[in-house]
């Protein structure tokens, strides 16, 4: 009797300690107790590395502390509720940019970069990494000013955009090109760099400057692009309308039939759009490019050739 008695305390004991590993929950037991990695891991069945992978591009929710990563039970039911094919979130409806944004929010470029590549291995196209994961993930984060995040996404995003540009590049022949600055004053550059890549996704040249560009090499550029067919001005604020009128009345001197497209938040209609001499404005870069497309496309104006007849 003494020896079925031990036994049965020595099989009690170990539940206890099953029931403390699966943690966070499943049966109401310790509800506040987080599972780690390995545990993740031995509970779906995978290497460490797979659970790990899966956190770091945001699959997998879960939570930082200081010595690792703690899942619970609610998140990790989620993700496997995600796995099914028959489950309430099915893996090619995938919020990519809710993935990207807390990447971005801390500053993570290596993750930032995985949920990216895994947007485009799925089959989504670069177009709308561009505009429908990165632009909407840093939408719903703050605004630089005050705000460490803010730093921390622009920053990451800058170089996510240059591994991506140089990633998606093709050579070959152009429709024609495109030039794409941000006028003297103006300082922000995400916007012209992401512009500059959609631009060449579509088989047009572009010749990107960059951002506080004087009127003077604005015009160069223009002048030696070849099969020059526009000239895009990025402005993010009212203060910087008058570099933009400046840029474009030189244009206007030198090379009368460019075309002219400024956008951006310091342009909100037809009257800025004409109060700065342009002949196109888009609200945002979507709008831009369908802008982009429409010029490139469209036969090119014979302006200078019936005034050379005329004279």
């Amino acid at each position: 009797m003494r020896q079925v008695r031990v036994r049965r305390v020595r099989v009690r004991r170990v539940r206890v300690r099953q029931v403390r590993g699966v943690a966070s929950g499943a049966h109401g037991y310790h509800r506040d107790v987080a599972m780690n990695l390995k545990q993740v891991a031995q509970r779906l069945g995978v290497h460490y590395t797979t659970a790990y992978r899966w956190v770091r591009t945001h699959q997998l929710e879960a939570d930082r502390t200081s010595t690792g990563w703690e899942v619970t039970e609610a998140q990790l039911r989620r993700f496997e509720a995600s796995r099914r094919p028959d489950g309430p979130v099915r893996r090619s409806r995938v919020a990519w940019s809710d993935r990207l944004r807390p990447a971005l929010e801390r500053g993570d470029e290596v993750a930032a970069w995985r949920v990216l590549e895994d947007a485009l291995r799925s089959g989504m196209e670069p177009e709308a990494c561009y505009l429908d994961v990165l632009v909407e993930a840093l939408r719903s984060l703050p605004a630089e000013g005050d705000h460490v995040d803010g730093y921390l996404a622009a920053a990451v995003a800058d170089r996510i955009v240059a591994r991506l540009g140089a990633r998606l590049r093709r050579p070959g022949r152009t429709r024609g090109t495109v030039v794409v600055a941000a006028p003297l004053g103006e300082r922000h550059s995400l916007s012209t760099s992401i512009l500059a890549d959609l631009i060449r996704l579509r088989g047009v040249a572009c010749t990107e400057l960059g951002v506080d560009v004087p009127p003077e090499v604005v015009v160069a550029a223009a002048r030696s692009a070849r099969n020059l067919r526009l000239v895009a001005l990025a402005v993010s604020g009212a203060d910087h309308l008058g570099s933009v009128a400046l840029t474009t009345a030189r244009l206007r001197a030198e090379l009368p039939d460019v075309v002219v497209l400024v956008g951006g938040p310091g342009v909100l209609n037809d009257d800025v759009a004409g109060m700065v001499g342009a002949d196109r404005w888009a609200s945002d870069l979507r709008e831009a490019v369908a802008v982009v497309d429409s010029v490139v496309d469209a036969p090119r104006p014979r302006r200078r050739a019936a005034h050379d007849a005329r004279g």
